[in-house]
C-alpha cells in the first residue's frame, strides 16, 4: 500500500494534541477549531516532513528548518508549539521565527516568515459532501452493553488509576476526539467513534459483533448484526407469505408462477425507484467503471464524482436484508414446486437473447422479469455482458454458472441451487454475486462448490448487496481484488454454514469494508484456510511481502471517504490465516478491521499492520476465544501494534499460544494511540524485538498533539516465556511514556 498516505498526510495534519506536564490546568481542546500548518516536527522542533506556506502559496518553511518563536513567543518544546497552534483559527496569518541551515556549511541562519494556516475541511472538501444527509438510527456509543463494564475495563482501568495515568489517558482521548471531529464525514461510523473515544469498549464491541453473527439454520443472514454495523436498526419487515399457484392450463400456470416469484423478488431491490429517474444510467456506468485513485493522482476527480453520485442516491440496503431470509426460503420451496408442476405439463420456452442454457429447464417471463427453473440434471447457464436474469432456481445436478448473479445495471439477480457440486465463475469484472446498485445473491444448499471471479466478485457490492450463502460442502472461494466479502456503500459477504473451506483472493478482499460498506466472511464450522496476499507489492519495498488490506480490513479512501467495517467471523475449526500488509483485523483511515475466531487451534501469519493493527485514525480489533494458537507477525506493527491516532485491541482468551513479532507489536503504539494486548490464560511463548511486549514509541506527528502513547501488554495466567530480560512472570512495569507490562 503506498507509503503515500501513511506519513505524508499525517504530517500535513500537524495540529493536534499532547500531555503538558508543566501546566496541569491546560486542557487540550476536544474539537478541531484551529488551523493546519502542514509539517511534522522532531522533538527539537526541526521540520522533517512537509512545509508551511505564506498567503501567496509560497513554501516558506521546509524540511530541516527549526522553529524558534511563534508570534514572538519562544518555543522550547513540542507542547509549546501545540498550545500556540491550538490558539489559532484556519486562515490566520502567523509570524514564525526559524533557524535554517546554511548551504554547504555547518552553520545556521535565523529568519522570520509569515505563514497562512490552512483549513483541511476546505482543502479536502470532497470528504464532507452530503455529510448531514447520512442515515443513522443505531449508535454504538449509546449502547451500555459496550460502553460500560466489561472484562477489559475491569482489568485495565484500575491499573491506569494505580499508576496515576488518568490525565494522560484523557489527553490522548482528547487527541483522538479532535481527529474524529476533523474527519466527521458522510461515511464515518459510530463504531469507529466509539472505539477511538473509548478504547476500553473494544472487548465488548467485538464480543457483541461476533455473537450477532451466529445465526440459525433457517436464518443464515445475520440481519440485525449487519444493520448495526451500518449504524442502522433493521426495523420490522412484513413477513412474506408462501406461494403456490394452482389450476389452469400450462400457459396460465406458467404466468401465475412467474408473477408469484417476481413478487417475492421485488422487496430485494434497494433502488427500484431510483432506477426510473433521469441520470441513473449515467451513475451506473460510472459505478461499474470505478477505479479508485488517490488524491493528487490521475483519476482522482473521477473517483470523487462516483462517490458523490453514490452519496446522492442514498442507497438503503436495509430492506433488502430484511426480506432476504424469508424471500430465499419462499423462493426455494416455490421454485421446486414450480419445476415439478411445469415440467410435468411439458412447459418449455426458450431463453432470452444473451442467455444460454444447456440441460433441462423452463423459462418464465413475468412482470418484466426473467426466471429460469432448472431440472435435477447437470445444467450450464451462461450470460452475455448485456444479458440479465432475475432468478435461477436449479433443483439438482452438478451445474456450471457463468457470469450469473450479477447486477452491473442495477436490479436483482438471485441464484438458488438446491444440490450438487457446482461451479460458479465470472469471466468479467463484477461477477458471481456482485451487486452494483442492486442486489445479487447466490444461495447454494448442498455440495462441494467452487466460486471463481476476477475483480469485484464473490459476495461483493458497490451500492447494494452482494451475498453468497453456502449451506453445506467443502467449498473454494477464489477471487481477484475487491472480492470474497468486499463492500462499498452496502453489504458484501460470504456466509458458509459448514465444512472445510478455502478463501483465497488478492488485495482488499476476504472481509473488506470500504467506505459506506460492511464486508464480511462468516464461517460457522470446519477447518478453513484464509489467504489474502499477492499481486500488489509491499508499499514499503519489503522484499517478498505484499499488500493485503484484507481478512477483516476496514479501509478508507484517505481524504475522500471514511472507511467501513471489514469482518471475518469463524465459529469453529482449526484454521489457517495468511495476510500481507494491512490485514487480519486492520483499520485504515476511519475504517474498522475485525477478526473473531471462536474455537480451534489456529495459525495466523501477518505482515506489517496486521492482527489488531491500525493506522491514521482507525481501529483494528482481534479476538481468539480458545485454542492453542500460533501467531507470526513479520516486519512491524502487529498484534496490537498501531500508528497515528488509533485503537488496536488484541485478545486471546485461552490456550497455550506462541507469538512472534519482529517489531512494534504485542501491545505497542507510536504517534499517539492505544495498542492493547491481552492474553487471558495459558502457558505462552513470546518472541520479538525490543519494541514489543509493551512499548510506547515516538509521538511527533502533529507536534505531539499534547498526548503520548499507550502500549499495553497483559498476560493473565500461566508460566510464560519472554524474549527480554526485563519482562518476567509475576511482574508489572511502567516505562517510557507510556508502556505498561503486566504479567499476573
Amino acid at each position: 500500500m503506498r507509503r503515500i498516505a501513511l506519513l505524508l498526510f499525517a504530517a500535513m495534519l500537524v495540529p493536534m494534541f499532547a500531555t503538558n506536564a508543566q501546566d496541569a490546568d491546560y486542557k487540550p481542546p476536544r474539537k478541531w477549531t484551529f488551523g493546519s500548518m502542514g509539517v511534522a516536527l522532531r522533538n527539537d522542533l526541526t521540520v522533517y516532513q512537509g512545509g508551511a506556506r505564506d498567503a501567496d502559496g509560497n513554501i516558506v518553511i521546509t524540511e530541516k528548518d527549526r522553529l524558534l518563536k511563534w508570534d514572538g513567543k519562544e518555543l522550547k518544546t513540542l507542547d509549546d508549539f501545540c498550545r500556540s497552534l491550538y490558539a489559532t483559527k484556519p486562515g490566520d496569518i502567523c509570524e514564525v521565527e526559524i533557524s535554517r541551515p546554511v548551504v554547504d556549511s555547518d552553520e545556521r541562519t535565523t529568519l522570520t516568515v509569515k505563514i497562512k494556516l490552512a483549513d483541511p475541511k476546505i482543502s479536502y472538501s470532497e470528504l464532507y459532501i452530503d455529510r448531514d444527509k447520512r442515515k443513522r438510527s443505531f449508535n454504538w456509543r449509546a449502547q451500555e452493553t459496550v460502553s460500560k463494564g466489561g472484562p477489559l475495563r475491569e482489568k485495565l482501568w484500575p491499573r491506569i488509576q494505580m499508576h496515576k495515568l488518568e490525565r494522560p489517558w484523557d489527553d490522548l482521548l482528547a487527541a483522538q476526539e479532535r481527529e474524529l471531529d476533523l474527519w466527521d464525514s458522510y461515511e464515518s461510523t459510530t463504531s469507529c467513534e466509539l472505539l477511538l473515544s473509548d478504547p476500553l469498549s473494544a472487548h465488548q464491541w467485538i464480543s457483541e459483533v461476533g455473537n450477532s453473527m451466529g445465526g440459525t439454520e433457517f436464518q443464515p443472514i445475520p440481519v440485525e448484526g449487519l444493520c448495526h454495523l451500518l449504524d442502522r436498526n433493521p426495523g420490522v419487515a412484513s413477513k412474506l407469505e408462501a406461494i403456490h399457484p394452482t389450476g389452469g392450463n400450462a400457459a396460465e400456470l406458467s404466468a401465475r408462477w412467474g408473477s408469484a416469484l417476481a413478487d417475492v423478488l421485488a422487496p430485494l431491490d434497494p433502488l427500484s425507484d431510483a432506477r426510473q429517474a433521469d441520470g441513473f444510467a449515467d451513475i451506473a456506468d460510472r459505478a461499474t467503471g470505478f477505479e479508485f485513485a488517490w488524491r493528487g493522482d490521475p483519476g482522482f476527480d473521477k473517483s470523487a464524482q462516483v462517490v458523490q453520485d453514490i452519496r446522492k442516491l442514498g442507497v438503503d440496503v436495509i430492506p433488502s436484508l430484511q426480506y432476504a431470509n424469508d424471500s430465499l426460503s419462499i423462493i426455494t420451496a416455490g421454485g421446486r414446486d414450480a419445476w415439478k408442476e411445469l415440467s410435468a405439463l411439458k412447459v418449455s420456452g426458450g431463453a432470452p437473447d444473451g442467455v444460454t442454457v444447456e440441460g433441462d429447464y423452463v423459462c418464465l417471463q413475468a412482470d418484466g422479469r426473467t426466471i429460469l427453473l432448472g431440472g435435477p440434471g447437470n445444467n450450464r447457464y451462461s450470460l452475455s455482458a448485456k444479458a440479465h436474469v432475475d432468478l435461477i432456481v436449479d433443483t439438482g445436478g452438478n451445474d456450471e454458472y457463468v457470469d450469473c448473479a450479477q447486477t452491473v445495471n442495477g436490479g436483482v439477480s438471485v441464484v438458488i441451487d438446491l444440490s450438487g457440486n457446482d461451479h460458479y465463475r465470472a469471466t468479467r469484472k463484477w461477477g458471481v454475486a456482485a451487486g452494483v446498485l442492486g442486489t445479487a445473491i447466490i444461495d447454494d444448499r448442498n455440495g462441494n462448490d467452487i466460486y471463481e471471479a476476477l475483480d469485484w466478485g464473490i459476495g461483493a457490492c458497490f451500492g447494494g448487496v452482494g451475498l453468497i450463502i453456502d449451506s453445506r460442502g467443502n467449498d473454494r472461494y477464489l477471487g481477484g481484488t475487491n472480492s470474497v466479502g468486499c463492500a462499498a456503500y452496502g453489504v458484501g459477504g460470504v456466509i458458509d454454514l459448514e465444512s472445510n473451506d478455502i478463501y483465497d483472493a488478492h488485495g482488499y478482499s476476504v472481509g473488506c469494508g470500504q467506505p459506506g460498506g460492511v464486508g464480511v466472511v462468516i464461517d460457522r464450522d470446519g477447518d478453513d484456510r484464509y489467504r489474502c496476499n499477492g499481486e500488489e507489492p509491499s508499499g514499503y519495498g519489503t522484499k517478498g511481502e505484499w499488500n493485503s488490506a484484507g481478512i477483516g480490513c476496514g479501509f478508507g479512501w484517505r481524504t475522500l471517504a471514511a472507511g467501513g467495517t471489514g469482518l471475518v467471523y469463524d465459529a469453529a475449526g482449526n484454521d489457517i490465516y495468511d495476510a500481507g500488509e494491512f490485514g487480519l483485523g486492520c483499520g485504515y483511515f476511519l475504517g474498522i478491521g475485525a477478526v473473531r475466531d471462536r474455537a480451534g487451534d489456529d495459525i495466523y501469519h501477518s505482515s506489517r499492520y496486521g492482527l489488531a493493527a491500525a493506522a491514521h485514525c482507525a481501529c483494528g480489533v482481534f479476538m481468539d476465544d480458545s485454542g492453542n494458537d500460533i501467531y507470526d507477525g513479520k516486519t512491524a506493527a502487529s498484534m496490537a501494534g498501531v500508528w497515528d491516532i488509533v485503537t488496536g485491541y488484541f485478545c486471546d482468551g485461552a490456550g497455550n499460544d506462541y507469538y512472534h513479532c519482529d517489531g512494534l507489536g504485542l501491545g505497542a503504539c507510536a504517534q499517539n494511540g492505544f495498542g492493547i494486548f491481552w492474553d487471558a490464560a495459558g502457558k505462552d511463548v513470546y518472541r520479538g524485538a525490543k519494541s514489543t511486549v509493551g512499548n510506547a514509541g515516538n509521538a511527533e506527528y502533529g507536534g505531539g498533539r499534547l498526548a503520548k502513547n499507550f502500549g499495553i501488554f497483559i498476560d493473565s495466567e500461566g508460566e510464560d516465556s519472554y524474549p527480554r530480560d526485563d519482562r518476567k512472570n509475576g511482574t508489572e512495569l511502567l516505562e517510557q511514556e507510556y508502556a505498561l507490562f503486566v504479567d499476573e
